[in-house]
């Protein structure tokens, strides 16, 4: 055998798409890998849902594969972007796997909202599409985060062709979303080998947010194949996503580009695990280097999203400011901008009043991205605004550790995002002050149900949980009550095309 691999190699992975791609196909080239199926099925645990994965080994055109079916029960219920993205904010997820995760649902949201026409915020999900889509993502980006690859090159995406029924009435393939996602990443495909729909939504997302670039097999040492079967059999093609792991040798090097993700490398789990000899808290500088200045980092490595430092509590961390000066816009849009802007994954947005040449009034709108959100950001500014350009700054971001609780203000719970501060706070002769803030949407809807000023459900709120009496109620964005009824509002979008969005027919 070969040995431990050295210390300089360079992890990278390769999916071979050429006959399409989905989200359980991308989770049978995981497991089919190496990856054991308790790494995503841990992961999706976390989100207390009732989902549980199976495995079994198939075989496609006369290839073995390991095909993994998510198991998950009928239901009428709704999900919203909004409820995704809160729910994946309190899981107890590890960072790698819950910014990949919220990065795909984020491009895959601004791709549903752009072909319904309608705003990200409203686009939602029946109970059995998003619980396939939950688990597909969830659980694949779980797997990538296992592994810690450096950089993943993905071929042209195969689309198939024809058509197919859907929620929608019978629509063309390629599906709207999946070529609006495509379109939106800039990422290559192209139409057939068959005339049936070889590519997803939800696995066209995770490509487009997993992968760093596109293009053949680049030079590695090959340590890891996995074939991921989908569930249709094609007569004379395996329907089968091909993934490639091995060490990059220096001759490819310049072939692999930077994997674009704002915390760590491609998928780099946080949680200190060890794979296959390798350590993964890349973070934390070793014991015996000097920490490295952030100020000292380029541009370049701010632009890549590589993981900068932790230090003294603060994790520092490369991501963007997307802006744009907006002199002919009807101000009573804004809101809505901004709305659709966290929606699509911005980190934060904001407006400043400006005054432009020839004294115009006007707005600077900016918005905090992280790398992987960049795609979806970046095209919901240009569909929400008129403006006709847009620049990208790289920043350092400087955030405190953070977790979400609740507390029970007279019945009804409150979401509360909790942070025990730096690490120098635990200094102090009164010891460790935590930074308590209330979600605000929560506390508006508690006063509304109670008919009590807001402010005085904020001051609740917050005595509450700076007397740490949180609550076990789960809390979820909107409300615990919001979500009860499955009726879809007219005018709404769901995730995904078919039946069932995240599988190969």
């Amino acid at each position: 055998m070969s040995g431990p691999e050295p210390a300089t190699a360079r992890r990278v992975g390769w999916l071979d798409l050429s006959c399409g791609a989905s989200g359980d196909m991308l989770l049978g080239a995981l497991v089919d890998a190496g990856v054991p199926l308790a790494v995503p099925a841990a992961a999706i645990d976390t989100l207390g849902l009732p989902i549980r994965l199976e495995a079994r080994q198939v075989r496609r055109s006369g290839l073995a594969a390991t095909k993994v079916d998510v198991i998950a029960p009928d239901g009428g219920h709704t999900r919203t972007w909004a409820d995704i993205r809160a729910l994946l904010a309190a899981a107890p997820l590890a960072d790698a796997t819950r910014d990949l995760a919220t990065a795909t649902f984020a491009a895959l949201a601004a791709a549903e909202a752009r072909v319904h026409g309608i705003d990200p915020a409203e686009v939602h999900f029946h109970e059995v599409g998003a619980l396939d889509a939950i688990a597909d993502i969830v659980g694949v980006s779980a797997g990538f985060a296992h592994l810690a690859l450096t950089g993943l090159v993905a071929t042209p995406i195969a689309l198939g062709g024809g058509r197919a029924r859907t929620a929608h009435g019978v629509l063309p393939i390629p599906g709207p979303a999946v070529l609006e996602l495509l379109r939106a990443a800039g990422a290559p495909a192209h139409g057939g080998p068959v005339p049936v729909e070889l590519c997803t939504p939800t696995g066209a997302a995770l490509v487009v947010t997993v992968a760093s670039g596109f293009g053949d097999l680049p030079a590695v040492r090959v340590t890891a194949v996995g074939c991921g079967a989908g569930t249709r059999d094609l007569p004379g093609r395996p329907n089968l996503v091909r993934l490639v792991v091995g060490e990059a040798l220096d001759t490819g090097t310049a072939a692999l580009p930077p994997a674009p993700r704002p915390h760590h490398q491609l998928g780099h789990d946080h949680a200190g695990h060890d794979h296959a000899g390798h350590s993964h808290t890349a973070v934390e500088p070793h014991q015996d280097e000097p920490r490295r200045d952030p100020a000292a980092v380029d541009a370049n490595v701010l632009a890549a999203g590589q993981p900068i430092e932790v230090a003294d509590g603060v994790a520092v961390t490369a991501e963007l400011v997307l802006e744009a000066n907006v002199d002919d816009l009807d101000p009573r849009v804004w809101p809505s901008v901004l709305a659709a802007l966290l929606a699509a994954g911005a980190a934060d947005a904001w407006l400043t009043p400006i005054l432009m040449k020839k004294g115009r009034p006007a707005h600077t709108l900016r918005a905090l991205v992280a790398p992987g959100s960049l795609p979806a950001v970046r095209a919901t500014i240009f569909r929400h605004t008129s403006t006709l350009g847009l620049r990208e700054i790289p920043v350092r971001k400087h955030a405190l550790a953070r977790s979400m609780r609740a507390v029970e203000v007279a019945g009804h719970p409150v979401r509360v995002k909790v942070s025990p501060g730096p690490d120098w706070a635990f200094d102090q002769p009164a010891g460790p002050v935590p930074v308590a803030q209330p979600e605000w949407e929560d506390v508006a809807l508690v006063a509304e149900k109670l008919g009590w000023p807001a402010r005085e459900v904020l001051a609740a709120a917050c005595a509450l949980a700076y007397a740490g009496r949180w609550s076990d109620v789960p809390a979820v964005a909107g409300g615990a009550d919001d979500h009860q009824h499955g009726t879809e509002p007219a005018g709404q979008g769901t995730f995904g095309e078919g039946t069932d969005p995240g599988r190969t027919p």
